[in-house]
Parts: C-alpha cells; sequence; structure tokens
C-alpha cells in the first residue's frame, strides 16, 4: 500500500483492524516518516503493539474498551 503523506498513514493505522497487513504497513510508514518529535513514540507504541499481538494479547486499553478479552 502506498501512501500520500504520514496524515494518511496516521488516519489507516487508526481506522484498519487491529493487526491486519494494512494497519502493519501503515504503522511501518509512520515510524519511517513521522515528525522528528514523534517518531521515537511512535516507534515505541509499534513495538509494543507487535510483541503483545505475538504474545496472543490485543493491544488496547481494557478499563474502557470492555471487550472481555483481558
Amino acid at each position: 500500500m502506498e501512501f500520500a503523506s504520514f496524515e494518511q498513514a496516521l488516519a489507516v493505522c487508526i481506522n484498519a483492524g487491529d493487526g491486519t497487513d494494512e494497519q502493519e504497513e501503515a504503522m511501518h510508514y509512520c515510524v519511517e516518516h513521522a515528525p522528528p518529535e514523534l517518531r521515537e513514540e511512535i516507534k515505541r507504541q509499534f513495538l509494543a503493539a507487535k510483541e503483545a499481538r505475538a504474545l496472543g494479547a490485543c493491544s488496547h486499553d481494557h478499563h474502557s474498551c470492555n471487550c472481555g478479552c483481558d
């Protein structure tokens, strides 16, 4: 998938299904093209989400979603 801007990739990242290829591609784009002041935070979030998925855990806040997966 190709992105025209960081903002477009960020919107896809937020709106795509968790763990989908589309979200993964958007996250990679965001890590590479984020403004310098955001790059490290985005990279940290991306790696934490990737690790959580690998362990079979979801990567969102259970206190507000009531998803039942905690």
